[in-house]
């Protein structure tokens, strides 16, 4: 099944290249001639997308030309991007040092000819690609549901469907409650294993969910622990996440085992402890790093304490030493699956149930090969569909036909299903690491930094992005490629996580643009194809050299920088740079910094005392984050370069004694929690504000020396953002 996925993106870089405003780019540097030569062919190209990229399943050669294609398009948007960040530039300059100011005649014309030529060697290439395409006979097709780039389109349905529903399973998990809390004998291990094995979706995750929540269970024991494992093994880290979550429990002191070790000894003495190691990967081959991990914590703790393991492979049953104790996860039945299937077809939002859609459904039901989430994602899709043919051609897929697991068929078919919009926007979430609670915002602040939510320059829309990426969230909520979703108080969604077959999906369609640094760093050649690197354990950024294309690198779980932050200059076209907990104390002359494509900054938790000139310099810069900096004493007037700043996110603020005026300026800002006055000027501070009119959420206003505080307090829990007026 590997081999029939596709090159991923490709449709929606093209699409987001044609929506540009070819009409204005190029204007200031005298290049619009050749930038409408590269939208003509672009446009030649775009008509037979929808079928290119349905037919590359079948034909190898075309998947080689979509690669192609894609590589190409890259360079044209870094190129465009770096016209329009040129304009802004000396749009900024002049403004700032008033009309009578002239650039560089000298300087111009060097940047000219330099785009010109870049845009020359692009639709150079551009017209091979479009040549090569005539042996493929690609039809145009147009108005085909499946790939509308718009979900304004699509018939309205529920974001959210109540997890909480599960089929099937309630033996299941009476069976796992009675195995955790039988009496135990005396001449028992004090610590015993028990495995849920199964394939992969059967909800192995979920039954394990089920039984550890159980009142029973949790009267049972006196400590409850739950650790993702995945892929990578290691016990230090293990018995750092073991002590992370036990109550009371002080930050280990060191990171070496044997401290880590003693703590825990001290922390379980005497108490029942339940243990879940969820998707655990590790085989006979890694049966001392399972041994080094497990015989430590079997003499720890009373007897009766348990670890529930969870794992695909019967071998992975072996070396956690549970033959004995495993319970092995059947399928489901066609009726509970096809039960799953109409709670989410039939829906808010979908079709009325009639016998014939049921009769289609049922036989649709067999497909799903008693897979829980096979179901649930084929539900999702025909919730989505218009009527008896539709359901039909889901029914009738030459997919079916193809060898491999029915449940990654499912996988392809729903992927198939997303526009090219929603597929670049789902395939980029390969970034996060498995079982990871993803924020939100934080995927749409993202998404809108790679371009994924299209442009906007007009204030009075400013917030357009930003709704399309919550209605781009839910379109991929309702189709269940997102799950287990943590909501706040109004009912929206903050947190959610992907099921790890989903993220698989998600990666292998990324790779290899997608790196994820720390499970492994990729060979030369991996690195040197990659777009976005996640760095989730200790890394080296100097193994990221090769990545000359680089256009994410962001870090997780506090995951420290093994090198400088001025490294990270080297990366001309990043969007996304994350900074976070690094040493930030020095940085090189902003002269240095090339990041004219940065969107995305964070800087939290970093010692800086001010704001580096060079992030003034980002003239494209959408999210600025500036959590936890205890050091930081001001911001700069600079800041009102900054004109496409929508995200402020700020928090400390004691030793601060003002906000710039140039915050009235950054017309496009939406977030903004704190606001600082001085004492003395109170009023004047306060009507900075007053242009500010796309600010939602809250806002608090401070006062620098009496810190008597004033809260603007908008809307009510029915309507939770209002613009500040």
């Amino acid at each position: 099944m590997a081999e029939e996925l596709i090159v991923g993106g490709a449709g929606e870089i093209v699409n987001r290249l044609i929506s540009l405003a070819f009409d204005e780019i190029g204007l200031v540097l005298g290049v619009k001639e050749e930038v409408q030569n590269l939208r003509s062919v672009l446009s030649n190209i775009q008509v037979v997308m929808q079928d290119a990229e349905e037919q590359q399943v079948k034909l190898g050669t075309l998947r080689v030309w979509l690669k192609e294609l894609k590589h190409v398009a890259y360079d044209a948007e870094d190129v465009l991007d770096e016209i329009a960040y040129e304009e802004l530039r000396q749009t900024i300059i002049i403004k700032n040092k008033g009309c009578n100011f002239i650039p560089s005649l000298i300087n111009r014309v060097a940047l000219r000819f330099k785009i010109a030529h870049q845009i020359k060697d692009i639709n150079a290439r551009l017209a091979g690609i479009d040549k090569r395409k005539n042996q493929f006979k690609l039809q145009v097709k147009q108005n085909a549901s499946s790939t509308s780039d718009t979900v304004h389109n699509d018939r309205e349905t529920t974001a959210f469907v109540d997890d909480s529903t599960v089929v099937g399973r309630k033996s299941d998990k009476e069976n796992i409650v009675r195995m955790l809390t039988k009496h135990e004998s005396t001449d028992q291990e004090i610590t015993s294993v028990i495995a849920i094995s199964g394939l992969g979706g059967l909800g192995k995750t979920t039954l394990a969910q089920l039984a550890y929540k159980d009142d029973v269970v949790q009267k049972h024991f006196d400590l409850s622990v739950w650790i993702c494992v995945s892929e990578n093994f290691d016990s230090t880290n293990l018995f750092t996440q073991i002590l992370e979550q036990i109550p009371g429990s002080t930050k280990p002191q060191s990171s070496t085992k044997q401290v880590l070790l003693n703590d825990l000894e001290k922390q379980l003495k005497e108490k029942k402890l339940l243990l879940v190691l969820d998707d655990v990967w590790t085989e006979h081959e890694e049966q001392e790093k399972w041994e080094e991990f497990a015989l430590p914590l079997k003499k720890f703790g009373a007897t009766g304490s348990k670890i529930i393991v969870t794992c695909r492979s019967h071998d992975v049953v072996k070396t956690v030493g549970a033959q004995d104790s495993e319970y092995k996860l059947e399928v489901l039945s066609e009726d509970y699956c096809w039960n799953i299937i109409q709670m989410r077809a039939f829906g808010p939002g979908g079709l009325e149930k009639t016998s014939k859609l049921e009769e289609i459904g049922k036989q649709i039901s067999k497909k799903c090969g008693g897979v829980p989430l096979a179901a649930k994602m084929i539900g999702s899709l025909l919730q989505s569909k218009e009527g008896e043919w539709e359901w039909l051609a889901v029914q009738n897929d030459e997919i079916w036909n193809l060898e491999g697991e029915n449940i990654m068929k499912v996988l392809k078919l729903s992927y198939d299903d997303l526009s090219p919009a929603l597929k670049s926007c789902f395939s980029y979430c390969a970034i996060f690491p498995k079982d990871y609670w993803i924020s939100r915002e934080l995927l749409i602040q993202l998404w809108m930094a790679q371009g994924l939510l299209g442009a906007t320059s007009s204030t009075k829309e400013a917030s357009i992005m930003e709704n399309m990426g919550k209605a781009y969230f839910n379109k991929l909520y309702s189709k269940s490629f997102f799950q287990e979703a943590q909501m706040d108080k109004f009912g929206e969604v903050t947190h959610f996580k992907m099921h790890d077959l989903v993220q698989d999906l998600a990666q292998f369609i990324c790779k290899p643009e997608c790196l994820i640094m720390g499970e492994s760093s990729g060979t030369s050649e991996d690195r040197s194809k990659c777009r976005h690197a996640s760095l989730i354990s200790p890394t080296p950024v100097e193994t990221l050299k090769e990545a000359k294309k680089v256009r994410t690198i962001i870090r997780f779980e506090g995951t420290p920088l093994m090198t400088r932050a001025s490294t990270f200059f080297d990366f001309k076209l990043l969007r996304v740079l994350d900074l976070s907990y690094g040493e930030c104390s020095n940085f090189p002359s902003s002269s240095r910094c090339k990041l004219k494509h940065l969107r995305y900054l964070d800087l939290s938790y970093t010692n800086i005392k001010s704001l580096p000139t060079w992030v003034t310099k980002l003239h494209h810069l959408q999210t600025l984050r500036l959590i936890k900096c205890g050091k930081l004493t001001k911001l700069t007037e600079d800041l009102k370069n900054l004109k496409k700043l929508r995200h402020l996110h700020i928090d400390e603020y004691e030793k601060w004694k003002k906000m710039p005026q140039a915050i009235g300026d950054l017309h496009q800002l939406q977030t903004l929690p704190i606001f600082v006055v001085s004492e003395k000027n109170v009023g004047r501070g306060i009507t900075t504000l007053k242009n500010l009119n796309n600010i939602g959420g809250r806002l608090d206003i401070h006062c620098s020396v009496s810190r008597e505080r004033s809260k603007l307090s908008r809307g009510s829990q029915s309507k939770r953002e209002e613009k500040l007026t």
